[in-house]
């Protein structure tokens, strides 16, 4: 998983909608459909819980939406040194 995907990942989180965190990102809604695919599959899990009308975390996504804000904060900040 790249940086650039965790950012993507917490970007859906928060938004709970792919076409608005898309629009966040200055990047098209499949575009970013396929980052979130593709670290399902290295994870082997399923991040979120996907309907026609509501995406929601699953267990394994609360886990990494707790947990990697934090990676990316410190990421960046190392950057800024």
């Amino acid at each position: 998983m790249t940086f650039q995907q965790i950012k993507y990942f917490i970007t859906v989180a928060e938004c709970l909608s792919f076409t608005e965190a898309a629009k966040c990102l200055f990047i098209t809604q499949p575009a970013l459909s396929r980052q979130i695919s593709a670290v399902e599959e290295e994870l082997n899990t399923q991040l979120f819980v996907r309907s026609k009308k509501t995406l929601k975390l699953t267990p394994g996504g609360v886990l990494l939406y707790n947990k990697l804000p934090h990676l990316l904060q410190e990421y960046n900040e190392i950057v800024e040194e």
